[in-house]
C-alpha cells in the first residue's frame, strides 16, 4: 500500500510542475501588460518592471518563479501593492473551502440516497422522479440555480440572506444548494446504474435466498460495491465545483478565491492567476490522490494491480 501511495504522490508532484510551467509561459503570451495605464511614463514603467523582475529574460523569470513556488513564495500582486499572493489566497480560501466541502457532502450523500432509492424502486414513479431530477441537475448550470434561489428564496420569500457573508452559516445555505446540484445529479445517476447491476448479481440472489430482507441486502452487500463508481467521480465533481464556484461566489458576493480569480484575470494580475491556478491544481490532485487511496481500500484488486506495476 505504501508503494501504491508513493507512486501517486510522484504523479501529483509531476502534475503540479507541468501545470506551473505551462501556465507560466501561457501568461507570457497573453496580450497587454499588467500596467495598462497609457499615461504611465516610460521611466516609471521601467521601474515597475524592474521591481517585479519583468526586465529579466523569460527563462530567468521562470526559474525564479519555480524556486519561489517551491518555497511557498508565489510572488507579489501587481494590482494590490505590496500584497503577497500567498496572503491574498489564504485570506479568501476559507469561504471557498467551506462552500466546496458543504456542497460535496450534501450533493454526494443525497445523490447516494436518491440513486439507491431509484435502483431499489426500478421502473416505478420513484425511479422516474429521480431520473428527471438527475437530468435537470446535470443539464442546468449551477449559476442558474443560484440566480433562481437568490430571487425566490431570498428576495421574494425572505427566508435566507440574499448575498454577502456576514450573516454566518445562513449566508452559505443558498450557494451550497446551488453548487450541490451537479454532484447530486452525477452521484444519483452513477449510483442508480451500478446498483441495478449489483442487485441482479448472483451473490445478491444468494443473500436473498438466506432470508435477508431487501434493506438488509442493500445495506450489507449492494451498497459497498455500488460505491466504487461514485468514489471514482469525486475528482471530476471537485473540478466542477472549483470552476462553478467562481460565478456562484460572484452572484452571492462571497469573498472567496473564485471572485479573486475573476478579478485577477480582468486586470492581468499574472502572479495571482499563477498562484490560484497552482492552488486549484494542487487541490484537485490531492482529491484524486485521496480517491485513489479510497479506491484501493474499497477494491483491493486495484491496489494490488498498482503495486504489481
Amino acid at each position: 500500500m505504501i508503494k501504491y501511495i508513493l507512486r501517486r504522490v510522484g504523479f501529483l508532484i509531476l502534475t503540479l510542475f507541468l501545470v506551473a510551467s505551462i501556465t507560466f509561459f501561457l501568461m507570457k503570451l497573453l496580450p497587454g501588460t499588467p500596467f495598462n495605464n497609457p499615461k504611465l511614463p516610460a521611466d516609471q514603467l521601467a521601474q515597475l518592471k524592474a521591481q517585479y523582475g519583468l526586465d529579466k529574460p523569460v527563462w530567468q523569470q521562470y526559474l525564479n518563479y519555480l524556486w519561489g513556488a517551491v518555497h511557498g513564495d508565489f510572488g507579489t500582486s501587481y494590482q494590490f501593492t505590496g500584497q503577497k499572493v500567498s496572503y491574498l489566497i489564504s485570506s479568501r480560501l476559507g469561504p471557498s473551502l467551506q462552500l466546496g466541502a458543504q456542497a460535496m457532502v450534501v450533493g454526494t450523500l443525497l445523490g447516494i440516497l436518491l440513486g439507491a432509492l431509484a435502483a431499489i424502486r426500478k421502473n416505478t414513479w420513484v425511479d422516474a422522479v429521480a431520473t428527471i431530477f438527475a437530468i435537470l441537475g446535470r443539464s442546468i448550470p449551477n449559476f442558474v440555480f443560484a440566480a433562481l434561489l437568490q430571487y425566490f428564496v431570498a428576495f421574494k420569500w425572505g427566508v435566507l440572506p440574499v448575498a454577502l457573508w456576514e450573516d454566518g452559516f445562513s449566508s452559505s445555505v443558498l450557494p451550497t444548494i446551488a453548487l450541490a446540484m451537479a454532484p447530486l445529479a452525477n452521484t444519483a445517476r452513477f449510483m442508480r446504474t451500478e446498483m441495478v447491476d449489483v442487485l441482479s448479481s448472483d451473490y445478491i440472489e444468494l443473500a436473498r435466498s438466506k432470508g435477508d430482507s431487501q434493506w438488509q441486502v442493500v445495506a450489507r452487500h449492494a451498497l459497498r460495491n455500488s460505491m466504487i463508481p461514485v468514489v471514482t467521480i469525486i475528482g471530476p465533481m471537485a473540478v466542477d465545483l472549483m470552476i462553478g464556484s467562481m460565478v456562484v461566489e460572484n452572484i452571492f458576493a462571497i469573498p472567496g478565491i473564485g471572485e479573486q480569480f475573476v478579478k485577477s484575470i480582468t486586470t492581468n494580475d499574472y502572479p495571482v492567476i499563477m498562484g490560484l491556478t497552482i492552488m486549484y491544481c494542487f487541490m484537485l490532485t490531492v482529491v484524486i490522490l485521496i480517491v485513489d487511496i479510497l479506491y484501493g481500500f474499497i477494491d483491493p484488486r486495484i491496489r494490488l494491480s498498482g503495486e504489481a506495476n
